[in-house]
């Protein structure tokens, strides 16, 4: 969910009496459903502001839509990284006191020709 001024944003509940039939403005991207058109708009404008922060990356500056497509893809390559990894990858970074810059230099350097538990050679 993306954060709004690095705060979280809750979206709006569903209306619980809408009626079958009743004509509603639906925002496309996060389902929230308005019943009046000025709503709905001041919604919209507010999403297409560049007021966004993607919640994983830290990345600022983006529509609230660039900031979920930022967050899938952010998940996306957790998701791809390689789970032999995450052990000495983690071991590395607890209690770190290295600057990030640092830091990734430093997992970068151990991992690069290492040998891993559990990993075949081909």
């Amino acid at each position: 969910m993306p954060l709004l001024k690095r705060k979280p944003f809750s979206l709006l509940e569903p209306p619980n009496d809408l009626e079958p039939g009743q004509p509603v403005f639906q925002v496309r991207f996060t389902k929230e459903i308005f019943r009046d058109y000025r709503g709905y708009l001041k919604r919209i404008n507010l999403y297409r502001q560049r007021v966004w922060t993607c919640k994983v990356t830290g990345k600022t500056n983006l529509t609230y839509e660039e900031a979920l497509v930022s967050e899938q893809r952010a998940a996306e390559k957790v998701q791809k990284f390689p789970e032999e990894f995450i052990e000495p990858v983690l071991r590395t970074v607890q209690y770190s006191m290295l600057p990030l810059s640092d830091l990734i230099q430093k997992i970068k350097s151990d991992l690069q020709g290492r040998l891993v538990e559990g990993v075949e050679l081909q």
